[in-house]
């Protein structure tokens, strides 16, 4: 287990706290100038994010399992070294980084004491089920807490040999009602409709905004920016990405929620992902001693 006195010794400031958070999980707790947040060693796992003034950004299930050898519902889920199921059915889904827990590197603030540097990493030694990894490795996940959010993604690839990723951070919003929520920039951009049992067309292409009628699990081809409006909170969020040319969008609707242990019945209502992946055909190869980086910035306009 880590030793939270330790990293509050080594680490801690007026702005930034170690303490026990749900699941007993170490939580680095960050109040700057500008922005509120909460961060997991376990799973590398930003489970909150709120800019000075303003409602959280991001949000959590209340039905969420804080156990390790699980994931978490809600927040920024870091899934990687791929996304959806494993290869292999005994594999995990999206991965063993959010079931690991992660090293502290680095707390820094800049800006004035506007923004705070969070930085944590995993290794192979670290993952706990060894039989999982397939390649030598070194991760780091940065988070850049002020008025916006940045995090960032990088992988080491330490083998001998290319490896094939796929990976996403799986940012999971608030909103007040998803019905009534528009997400625009993504409009005659194609993609694939991964909800299972949909028609299998070819070549879909988005026409408009994406609104919320269904559930909709998508996997857009694109490298641009995306803005939610959210008239419920009368606010609008602009994702911004870089690395990555697949944008996810998903809200499991009526069936899937209710077939999820760690998903409310009704909390589709409340939540809409936006994803900066490398998913699909945008898999990536890495070479040996060859770095790659996917990141996304949110900004409440």
């Amino acid at each position: 287990m880590i030793d939270r006195e330790t990293l509050e010794r080594k680490f801690g400031s007026d702005s930034v706290k170690f303490t026990r958070g749900p699941g007993g999980f170490v939580c680095i707790e960050v109040a700057n100038a500008a922005a509120t947040a909460k961060i997991s060693t376990y799973a590398a796992h930003l489970f909150d994010y709120t800019p000075a003034g303003e409602r959280p950004v991001l949000w959590m299930s209340g039905s969420s399992w804080f156990e390790a050898g699980k994931p978490m519902r809600g927040g920024v889920p870091i899934c990687w070294p791929w996304f959806g199921p494993g290869a292999r059915e005994e594999l995990p889904a999206h991965g063993f980084a959010r079931l690991s827990q992660w090293e502290v590197r680095a707390v820094e603030s800049f800006e004035n004491g506007t923004v705070t540097r969070v930085v944590l990493g995993l290794t192979p030694e670290q993952v706990a089920k060894p039989e999982l990894v397939a390649f030598v490795f070194d991760l780091e996940c940065e988070f850049w807490i002020g008025r916006s959010l940045t995090v960032a993604l990088t992988m080491k690839n330490c083998s001998d040999a290319p490896v094939v990723v796929t990976d996403a951070l799986h940012t999971y919003f608030a909103v007040k009602e998803a019905e009534a929520v528009r997400v625009r920039g993504l409009d005659q951009v194609g993609y694939e409709d991964r909800v299972v049992g949909a028609p299998v067309v070819l070549g879909h292409v988005q026409q408009g905004d994406i609104r919320i009628d269904r559930e909709v699990d998508r996997i857009y081809h694109s490298t641009g920016a995306v803005e939610i409006y959210d008239p419920g909170f009368n606010r609008t969020i602009r994702v911004e990405k870089s690395g990555s040319a697949a944008t996810v969008v998903w809200n499991p609707w009526i069936r899937k929620s209710h077939a999820m242990p760690d998903f409310g019945d009704e909390e589709y209502h409340s939540m809409l992902c936006i994803e900066a992946a490398n998913a699909s055909v945008d898999a990536r190869t890495v070479f040996p001693g060859e770095k790659r980086r996917i990141s996304q910035t949110v900004t409440v306009l």
